[in-house]
């Protein structure tokens, strides 16, 4: 895996989306409990969040480690969708770029995956992603 400082924004994000889209079956990312203040009230904003992809929830679970990160003796809420259409124009939609996805307008840290391989996986508060390297060569972001 290689690591990435650099944010990708407006329509690199796009365009980088549009090509996970085509290569990974489905996409996660996280709520840290550690930031929710009223655990109800955010659960709740991330319902109305997400309404529009509801279906394509695969899984809500409690996690204490992702692709990025490790709590030490705290968790999060995990939430993985399947990547279709819907899903990558809500990631369109509501992100400009890798890094907004972060506390508290969005959930943070996406993370894609082909099966069970993450290909890509943000640390948004950190400012730093990692991408598989044969995922990177495809995407050329740079071009």
């Amino acid at each position: 895996m290689l690591m990435i400082t650099q944010d990708v924004k407006g329509k690199r994000y796009e365009a980088l989306i549009d090509v996970l889209f085509k290569h990974c079956t489905h996409f996660a990312f996280v709520e840290d409990r550690r930031r929710m203040e009223i655990e109800e009230e955010r659960l709740a904003y991330m319902d109305v969040l997400t309404e529009e992809i509801r279906w394509d929830l695969i899984e809500r679970t409690i996690v204490s480690e992702w692709e990025t990160t490790r709590l030490s003796g705290d968790t999060a809420y995990q939430y993985s969708f399947h990547i279709n259409y819907r899903t990558t124009q809500f990631l369109k939609e509501h992100g400009g770029s890798l890094f907004s996805w972060i506390h508290p307008e969005l959930p943070e840290d996406l993370m894609f995956y082909a099966g069970d391989t993450c290909v890509l996986a943000v640390c948004s508060h950190e400012a730093f992603f990692i991408v598989d390297e044969a995922m990177w060569d495809q995407i050329k972001l740079d071009e």
